[in-house]
């Protein structure tokens, strides 16, 4: 039975504007591309603040961090249709947010409690040591809703951290579009009631 919905951020919650900025930056710069994405996996894993993170990202961008910082803010956007369906499925179903962040940039995304009015917990990597894919951050998401990960239902955009999510015996669905995931999930949930 399916007791919890976990749901990413980047990608699925809100649109992912420093994946935007890698696969342009990938383009003409794939070293620089490479050197954003260790930087981002230091800064998840809790190994890299994120002002460091932000100076040397602008730095490899060539441009100043307030303007890398509003790049980044601007090209962020609320799934708002998706923030309305989990205040539903919030009715029937336990919700986290598990997502590969320091838990003081998510701070900075949204207004202060925000977060609680949609997820009965939030999970950022840095704050717990491990990140998406690692199989402990699935596992410790399970652990603060009280359940199995067998009763998780995990949601992101990049197929690999579903993979993950399965290998620990979640079930996954791969985010690509609010009609497509809600679908998805209601023909799972009416699959897998007991």
């Amino acid at each position: 039975m399916i007791k919890a919905i976990i749901f990413d951020c980047f990608g699925v919650v809100l649109t992912d504007a420093l994946q935007e900025i890698r696969s342009e930056l990938e383009q003409h710069d794939p070293r620089g591309a490479a050197e954003v994405s260790d930087i981002v996996a230091a800064n998840n894993r809790g190994l890299m603040e994120p002002y460091e993170s932000s100076e040397r990202i602008a730095g490899i961008l060539g441009v100043s961090v307030q303007e890398f910082k509003a790049r980044v803010a601007e090209g962020e956007v609320r799934n708002n249709r998706l923030l309305a369906y989990i205040l539903e499925l919030r009715k029937r179903y336990k919700t986290a947010m598990l997502s590969n962040i320091a838990g003081s940039s998510l701070q900075r995304r949204f207004p202060e409690n925000e977060l609680a009015l949609y997820f009965d917990e939030v999970i950022a990597s840095a704050d717990i040591g491990y990140a998406k894919p690692e199989p402990q951050a699935y596992e410790i998401a399970a652990e603060r809703l009280g359940v199995q990960p067998s009763e998780c239902i995990f949601t992101d955009d990049r197929e690999g951290f579903c993979a993950a999510a399965t290998a620990v015996h979640m079930q996954a669905l791969v985010y690509t579009s609010f009609a497509q995931f809600h679908a998805e999930l209601e023909s799972l949930l009416a699959n897998t009631k007991d």
